[in-house]
């Protein structure tokens, strides 16, 4: 749970990320929901599979009324990170890193329009 508190802790410090995670991590699994603002959820995935070789799932994850109650469901749901027991300190921060630079390019990208 440290590691999964300290990538939240890390992508709510990306500006153009929302998370989808409280605050309080007593009593939660290892897994939790964000999208970048302004791209499908499969986009976002699909940079982190294929730009930063880092695992994920994109979609609406078997629970469609939960994405429709979160307004993900207009973007295809949402990405949802599940940290293990093999994970380290070095993927917590690639990841974040990943994460922002993601971001950054759909924040410029945005800008020049």
């Amino acid at each position: 749970m440290g590691l999964t508190a300290r990538l939240r802790d890390g992508l709510k410090d990306v500006d153009g990320v929302t998370l989808y995670v409280q605050d309080d991590l007593t009593d939660h699994i290892s897994i939790f929901l964000f999208n970048v603002n302004g791209l499908e959820a499969s986009d976002t995935a699909t940079m982190l599979d294929v730009d930063h070789n880092i695992a994920c799932r994109s979609g609406l994850h078997c629970a469609p009324l939960v994405h429709e109650q979160l307004g993900t469901d207009k973007v295809h749901g949402g990405v949802r990170f599940g940290i293990g027991p093999f994970n380290t300190d070095e993927h917590i921060e690639t990841a974040i890193g990943a994460v922002r630079a993601i971001a950054d390019f759909q924040r410029k990208k945005r800008d020049r329009r």
